[in-house]
């Protein structure tokens, strides 16, 4: 049996030196004949010798059993954007901002790389051990991915070489070759399966299969380009210098990489590179800046959305003319009018473009746009269809005035127009039936209030037929009126009773985001729940007690208090507080100053709230989450079916436990 194991480790070891030399050095040493037959002889001793395997093993990349779902993961520090620029201007702007923070004199280092076109992921590496991998999500909460980012061969499941921090959050790109794009959607057509329109939406439909072993033939590739926590080699103090230790543990990272001084070089960086982007085998938009310094990253910190430290600066795309054919007026879910322009098929940077939003009345009106018009299209940043002007000639025929609506392309009531942010609106609210089916879309939606299984078609028949009104109406849906629509029958109908059922105690954070509020997104809702605690706080807020709040302005403080300022929005509010139970922060925070700053793990099914649900209340009572059990957790909190593993080491590691009966009587 020795034998055997000697065997297999050094088979393991001889393919994780050639996918290092190929993967991160892009220096194969040996032909995929040899690769594939060493592979397969590891494959079998392992079949025949199942002790032997090991999570790090060569063969563990391609997942064995099927998911039935992925699971939420919180993530160490937000996943945040980054600001976009797309001139010199922009970037001038950037650099004087920070330079604000700093004496003027301070000879300020920047990292320049490219920005690879794909999906950003989150690595979680222990110990030199890749034991988590996760999708940005909504940059605070992300899906776990780990079945499918072991099956990515650039990705080491183990860092090799010395000095490897306990704890590495590696955040980098998941995408696809070009080439191999060609050769998927090749196989497609030939099986007569729908083919992808990019390579990166074939990345992200590949990232997501639910087999793994369908993303192990996908071909998809990692680079790495930052990291969320670093714990152990913080004597690094430049990003540059951080990559490059990556690179020798063995991570992916791309070698166009120029550190500059200056915005001359800057902009040398970014011509060079925008000349010679489409030689490069893998689609990129642009160029990133980041500030080398990791002490002024630090202090430059970050906002709601992007790091003040990092830009991307994105090249404008190929443009393409086409005719304009028509102008449709659409009702968003908050009531603004957005007209948008259809025009004959063209395709621009591999897509196909048939429409684009027209923002505005201003827009129209600068552009001097017509019908039958022939227009210049550009996707900007490769992705976002616009329209650059009109291409003047001496005679138009059949030329139209495109006329905005007065009233309500939707439900006929007058519109208004709001002269300083140049918005016009449909103040109808839910008698407006477009307003009406993407609020109430919204309002029972995945990070809203969740109610599993009814999707926008079920609810646009339910509104069809007059039995969803408003969001109140959902409490008193019986089986019999579901079963009545098309393709519910009597399971699907009970599963969407029992996913009502569950609503009924959810965060007051899901409440205040549920509402549609004009710009107050999750991150927003948040920040109101933390500040007020009570729903009656939130209701009654003025402008400046909103304003108060860092991070919110003049005009989200605004929409929040003008949304309350209407009778019938606070008597919605009101009803649904009769129906359900809300998690306040004030009623939390009275019992449970233990939680704070605490870092706690969750194993298990809870019976009283969701693993989100529980995630968002820990998060708002200041503890931070962890997924795997170490000596530096503090608290494991453990419900039904609990991971025997974790429960063991927390044992073990004499880490404090608690049931999730004795959570409920220190939140509740």
């Amino acid at each position: 049996m020795k034998l055997i194991k000697k065997k297999i480790d050094k088979l393991r070891k001889k393919i994780l030196k050639y996918d290092y030399f190929y993967h991160s050095l892009d220096q194969p040493i040996i032909s995929d004949a040899e690769y594939d037959y060493l592979l397969s002889q590891l494959y079998n001793l392992e079949l025949k010798n199942k002790e032997f395997i090991t999570a790090d093993s060569p063969t563990q990349r391609v997942g064995s059993n099927l998911i039935e779902k992925f699971k939420k993961i919180v993530h160490f520090s937000p996943m945040l954007s980054l600001e976009n620029t797309f001139d010199l201007n922009g970037f001038l702007e950037f650099e004087n901002r920070v330079k604000k923070f700093f004496d003027k004199n301070r000879l300020i280092n920047f990292c320049c790389e490219l920005k690879i076109d794909g999906i950003a992921v989150s690595l979680i590496y222990e110990k030199g051990i890749l034991v988590r991998a996760a999708t940005r999500g909504d940059g605070y909460i992300g899906e776990n991915i780990i079945d499918n980012i072991r099956t990515i061969k650039s990705v080491p499941l183990e860092l090799k070489g010395v000095s490897i921090p306990k704890r590495l959050e590696v955040r980098g790109e998941v995408f696809m070759l070009k080439s191999d794009f060609l050769e998927l959607n090749k196989e497609l057509y030939v099986s007569k399966k729908k083919s992808f329109s990019n390579p990166r939406n074939a990345a992200a439909g590949s990232l997501r299969q639910i087999n793994p072993k369908i993303t192990a033939k996908r071909k998809l590739i990692f680079i790495c380009h930052g990291y969320g926590l670093f714990k152990g080699m913080e004597y690094f103090r430049s990003h540059y210098e951080r990559l490059i230790q990556f690179s020798k543990w063995g991570l992916p990272i791309n070698q166009e990489m120029l550190i500059c001084k200056n915005h001359v070089e800057i902009f040398d960086f970014y011509k060079k590179i925008e000349e010679r982007r489409y030689f490069f085998n893998f689609n990129i938009d642009g160029i990133v800046i980041k500030i080398d310094s990791v002490e002024l990253q630090k202090k430059l910190g970050s906002n709601n959305k992007f790091p003040r430290w990092a830009i991307a600066f994105k090249f404008i795309s190929k443009e393409e003319i086409t005719k304009l054919r028509d102008v449709k007026f659409q009702v968003g879910r908050t009531g603004i009018i957005t007209p948008v322009a259809y025009f004959d098929p063209v395709c621009i940077s591999g897509a196909i473009i048939r429409k684009a939003s027209l923002y505005n009345k201003n827009s129209i009106e600068k552009l001097n746009l017509h019908i039958n018009d022939f227009i210049l299209i550009r996707r900007s940043g490769d992705v976002i269809p616009k329209i650059v002007s009109v291409i003047k000639k001496n005679c138009f025929k059949n030329q139209k005035k495109i006329l905005f609506p007065v009233f309500c392309p939707v439900c006929n009531s007058r519109l208004i127009e709001n002269k300083e942010d140049k918005i016009i609106r449909c103040h109808a609210g839910l008698i407006c039936n477009a307003q009406k089916k993407k609020a109430l879309h919204h309002f029972f939606s995945k990070n809203a209030l969740n109610v599993t299984g009814l999707g926008p078609k079920i609810i646009n028949e339910l509104i069809k037929k007059n039995i969803l009104t408003n969001p109140i109406d959902i409490f008193y849906l019986t089986k019999s009126q579901l079963q009545k629509l098309d393709k519910i029958k009597e399971k699907k109908s009970l599963n969407i009773i029992n996913a009502i059922l569950k609503i009924k105690k959810i965060s007051l954070k899901r409440l205040i985001f549920a509402l549609g509020i004009p710009s107050v997104g999750e991150v927003i809702a948040r920040k109101i729940v933390i500040n007020f605690k009570k729903l009656d706080r939130i209701i009654n807020a003025t402008i400046l007690e909103l304003e108060s709040i860092n991070g919110i302005g003049k005009e989200i403080a605004t929409n929040i208090f003008n949304y309350f300022s209407i009778l019938s929005n606070r008597e919605l509010v009101t009803r649904l507080s009769d129906k359900i139970y809300f998690f306040e922060s004030s009623e939390i925070n009275l019992k449970n100053k233990s939680f704070f700053n605490k870092r706690i793990v969750l194993t298990g099914k809870f019976i009283s709230f969701s693993r989100s649900e529980l995630a968002e209340i820990l998060i708002e009572l200041g503890a931070k989450l962890s997924n795997s059990v170490s000596k530096n957790t503090d608290l494991l909190i453990y419900g039904k079916k609990a991971g025997s593993s974790k429960i063991f080491k927390a044992t073990e590691l004499k880490i404090k436990t608690l049931s999730e009966t004795k959570l409920n009587l220190l939140i509740k």
